[in-house]
């Protein structure tokens, strides 16, 4: 049985079925492995996690854990009643109509993203006034409609997944401030910290962070350093916000004061240090990849609210999962009838049913002529029943939105 324990109840013998840290390189060859060793707990316990996932059928338990099905129960409770209590600003244009435009601006950061990033890497200076008219370009798309450009931001290629990753981050920052209300010059400045978060990384050596397998502990340790050498980047660089650097230092920092470099506490951290601590991980975890399926987006949510007040800041959680949605556009769901639909738009007013495209019988395992469902309507008796990994069926839902 899998269940839930205190970090500090750990002991050797347990067999880790989940380090509830996948959002970060750890030092272990494996996910899941039996504690053997004095420095096995020592270094799970150096990770930050206060709690983690065993596997009693393959090691030691404990008298009075939580099983892992209340647990998630529990949480997709509270993410249910989230669904039917938040609501979102209706955008000014459907997802039809921006996704052209947004395909371009994506296009567009790409190419620009991973120019800076490889100036940086040969040592030359960050030329800020290039990323102006993109973050301004990302701005307008998202206040014309957000969920056209998120949806594109999950694939990414193995190869260029850094810079992939730091546009989904500027972008995502971009969205989560619009929900906020934050005004318009502090939302730029956010995005260009967020397509910059991780520009430590290119003094980071290639073998590490293109390492295929674990990183060792010297190796993990040279990793974390990206966050020091970001800041350090950035604090070079002429006319930078202390909004754009304070991103880059402190998006790995941890509400409790487990996060990294300097262990800051609550409201030790800025706002938007702990934005972007929300979206660096709910982009990591939900973007798939080569070899790599992304995980679904409401087990992500989940994680992210296990985490609240420990990791994250729990009102800063629930504003992201407004942000976001709990469908988000772009997704594969199955429904009752067995049909495969991809989610082409969120009714800002019900989280819980958005609209969707079948486009395929799992059942059957056939593609469908396409049938549109709007899920909040009273007459149609579809629901979702869970998410589906597009790679498993070969669908490509970006052909349909």
């Amino acid at each position: 049985m899998i269940k839930k324990v205190d970090v500090s109840d750990l002991r050797l013998g347990m067999y880790i079925h989940d380090l509830n840290r996948d959002w970060v390189e750890h030092p272990f060859l494996r996910n899941r492995f039996l504690v053997q060793s004095p420095r096995d707990l020592e270094r799970v316990r150096e990770l930050g996690a206060r709690y983690v996932y065993i596997d009693t059928e393959l090691g030691q338990d404990l008298p009075n854990p939580t099983p892992f099905r209340t647990v998630d129960r529990t949480l997709e409770d509270t993410l249910q009643d989230l669904g039917r209590t938040l609501k979102r600003t209706t955008p000014l244009v459907s997802v039809q109509e921006e996704i052209r435009q947004a395909k371009h601006v994506v296009k567009e950061a790409n190419i620009m993203v991973h120019d800076i990033l490889q100036d940086c890497r040969l040592g030359k200076q960050v030329e800020l006034e290039k990323t102006q008219p993109l973050v301004t370009s990302i701005t307008e798309s998202i206040f014309r409609n957000p969920d056209a450009l998120v949806s594109l931001l999950r694939i990414k290629q193995a190869d260029k997944y850094t810079y992939q990753h730091s546009v989904a981050v500027g972008t995502l920052l971009i969205s989560f401030c619009r929900a906020l209300d934050i005004g318009r010059t502090e939302i730029e400045l956010a995005g260009i910290g967020g397509l910059l978060h991780d520009i430590g990384k290119m003094k980071i050596p290639r073998y590490i962070l293109n390492k295929p397998g674990k990183l060792s502990e010297r190796e993990f340790a040279l990793m974390q350093q990206h966050v020091a050498e970001g800041r350090l980047v950035l604090e070079n660089t002429p006319g930078i916000s202390p909004i754009s650097i304070n991103i880059a230092a402190e998006h790995h920092e941890h509400y409790d004061g487990s996060g990294y470099p300097l262990g800051l506490k609550g409201d030790e951290i800025s706002r938007f240090g702990q934005m972007a601590a929300i979206v660096d991980v709910y982009d990591a975890l939900t973007s798939q990849r080569v070899y790599h399926a992304g995980a679904e987006p409401t087990a992500v949510l989940k994680q992210l609210l296990e985490c609240c007040g420990q990791h994250f800041d729990m009102p800063l959680v629930h504003s992201f999962i407004r942000t976001v949605g709990i469908y988000p556009v772009g997704a594969l769901v199955k429904l009752e009838n067995d049909d495969l639909a991809v989610v082409v738009e969120q009714h800002h007013e019900d989280l819980l049913h958005p609209k969707v495209k079948a486009i395929f019988n799992s059942r059957l395992r056939s593609f469908i002529r396409p049938r549109d469902y709007d899920l909040s309507k009273p007459s149609c008796h579809q629901r979702i029943v869970c998410f589906e990994i597009p790679s498993r069926w070969r669908i490509e839902p970006y052909a349909y939105l």
